[in-house]
């Protein structure tokens, strides 16, 4: 849906208010929650109030933007807002409250029923990215004696009609003992009891696994729902799979923005000068960079002076040995993130992507560097010798570039670092300074020895 169509519904004087009214809900909310940024304040709260649905309402605020969230809540009343929260998911209930203050966190808490605020004070404390923020507190739940037609029963009686295939079996103490599916249910005699259908083992998560851990287990289980537990195998809630993927996609958002050394959060909404402050310590770290390449180049300038050619292959010696080293640290960052890469093959599969660099650095080093030495009489006028130095600078530049970009995600991991800083401007800075000094250093040694 085009911008357009909402800016001309808005800027329109022959639409009236009920016009205008009906045209909003008629459109996709959620294209609309998309393009609420592009609008000013007052419009994006006209076009809030309009939507009749509530439904709808609930998921067009939590979809939208945070500045475009923070401006419409700002408009509500505290006591209407409190109300909103209660009805809508627990889990986007959840997410929504820790973007506020904590007083008004806490007012708006202070001002819902004891059992809403109670169920969303604990979901509040756990941890961004984590089971514990992610899980829902209802679900489906009986015990291993309850019989089929029982169940069957209280199902169709219950007043939360959850949407989830799944039912978890407890004993007396809540613990989890296994699992059955609808299906499996219907399947049933109807005086089969639970714990005689049920799957035992089940597939479960804690309270503070990550994101990457619960959607990993969906897909090695193939299964749409995962429960929660706590320390002492007390089921707490389920995660679904909807949640983990819209959590998965903002975190791969914000590892590609991290790359990049820009904003992890809401990049095309945030304010110009919210931008800028969280861009600004990257491109400081580049400046740097800069002014460390500027004194190797000073710290060279006499063989620089005299070998004039090997200039005009910097940028091609630093441009290989930099993608060469992002090849690495990506495969490395990637292979974590998907719990691919664990502590058992952790070292195999650095010091395969080492080699790799390095066998590419040999192959491209010798390529270039041959047909360097063939050219360089033809076309550079300069010694032979230039073929030598670029292809040795490329051989021992990328092997430098494939050891940093390879083991930097493990350091920074280790340091609890996010490792998806290690591809971004990080690891470009080192590769450029680590293979300036290579390539120069190679120029001066060669030439004094000839």
């Amino acid at each position: 849906m085009p911008i357009d169509k909402i800016t001309h519904l808005i800027s329109n004087p022959d639409i009236t208010q009920e016009e205008f009214v009906r045209a909003i809900n008629t459109m996709d909310h959620f294209d609309l929650a998309r393009l609420l940024h592009q609008l000013p304040a007052r419009e994006k709260i006209r076009i809030f109030e309009s939507i009749e649905d509530s439904k709808k309402l609930q998921e067009l605020l939590y979809e939208t933007d945070e500045d475009s969230r923070e401006e419409i809540m700002g408009s509500l009343p505290k006591d209407f807002l409190a109300y909103f929260l209660s009805g809508m998911a627990e889990d986007e209930a959840t997410d929504i409250l820790k973007e506020l203050p904590p007083e008004t966190r806490d007012e708006l808490l202070g001002q819902m029923g004891p059992q809403d605020a109670d169920m969303l004070k604990n979901l509040i404390h756990h941890g961004e990215e984590t089971s514990g923020s992610l899980m829902i507190p209802r679900f489906n739940k009986v015990t291993g004696n309850q019989r089929a037609a029982e169940i069957l029963i209280n199902l169709k009686k219950n007043t939360y009609q959850g949407n989830h295939p799944y039912f978890y079996v407890v004993n007396n103490h809540n613990e989890l003992l296994g699992y059955f599916k609808l299906r499996d249910l219907l399947h049933a005699r109807a005086d089969a009891k639970a714990y005689q259908f049920m799957c035992k083992s089940p597939p479960m998560v804690t309270l503070d696994d990550p994101c990457e851990k619960v959607a990993n287990l969906m897909d090695h289980e193939q299964i749409s729902t995962v429960p929660v537990v706590d320390e002492k195998n007390t089921i707490q809630g389920i995660i679904t799979f909807d949640d983990v993927l819209r959590t998965m996609k903002e975190i791969a958002s914000e590892e590609i923005f991290t790359m990049v050394g820009t904003t992890g959060a809401e990049p095309f909404a945030k304010r110009t000068h919210d931008k800028i402050f969280t861009r600004a310590p990257w491109l400081f770290s580049t400046f740097l960079g800069g002014i460390i390449s500027a004194l190797i180049l000073n710290h060279y300038e006499e063989t620089l002076k005299e070998f004039s050619a090997v200039i005009f292959f910097i940028p091609f010696v630093l441009g290989l040995a930099g993608n060469v080293g992002l090849q690495g640290a990506t495969v490395i960052v990637r292979g974590l993130a998907t719990g691919d890469i664990q502590s058992d093959n952790l070292r195999a599969v650095v010091m395969s992507e080492f080699w790799v660099g390095v066998l590419n650095g040999l192959i491209f080093g010798v390529l270039c560097g041959t047909l360097i030495t063939v050219a360089a009489g033809y076309f550079l006028e300069a010694s032979h010798l230039i073929g030598l130095i670029v292809g040795l600078g490329v051989i021992l530049a990328v092997s430098m570039a494939s050891l940093i970009g390879s083991t930097a995600p493990i350091i920074f991991l280790r340091l609890k670092i996010d490792p998806a800083i290690s591809t971004g401007p990080c690891v470009t800075i080192m590769n450029d300074i680590a293979g300036l000094t290579i390539y120069l250093g190679v120029t001066s040694l060669i030439y004094s020895f000839f």
